[in-house]
């Protein structure tokens, strides 16, 4: 079974950790490899070490670099990333923000007060984007 290189980029520690026991919770039978980062230039200093991420996952709204900003330069950096999924996590960030993520390419799901149904959400997209079957999509 091929390992999940999923690069998780959110500068809330506790989110980050939170959310990998989640997914492998969700996903048993699947074998993950997180690589985080708490703003975008950590993420581009991972992206140069080599590692080839099977999904992006990341925050809008980060100190440093934001959410898009990233998306740009990883889109101009890194060409062999460009078929690669990627999501932004966020809190209610407005309609233009919303198309100007989408216009990247790039999905977008609201962080939910509700983390239940978040979970079963974001399991359910992954579940379709990488092609993984869920055990549960309850947490």
């Amino acid at each position: 079974m091929a390992r999940i290189a999923v690069l998780l980029v959110d500068d809330e520690e506790d989110f980050r950790f939170i959310f990998s026991r989640q997914i492998k919770r969700i996903f048993p039978d699947s074998e993950f490899d997180f690589f985080e980062a708490g703003d975008g230039e950590e993420a581009l200093q991972l992206l140069r070490t080599g590692i080839k991420p099977s999904i992006i996952i990341l925050d809008y709204t980060m100190p440093i670099m934001s959410g898009t900003e990233l998306l740009r330069t990883i889109d101009r950096d890194h060409d062999d990333l460009l078929h690669v999924p990627r999501i932004v996590l966020s809190g209610y960030i407005g309609e233009d923000a919303i198309r100007e993520v989408k216009s990247l390419r790039c999905d977008y799901m609201e962080k939910s007060m509700n983390t239940k149904v978040f979970y079963q959400q974001l399991g359910r997209y992954l579940a379709e984007k990488l092609g993984l079957s869920c055990e549960s999509t309850t947490p």
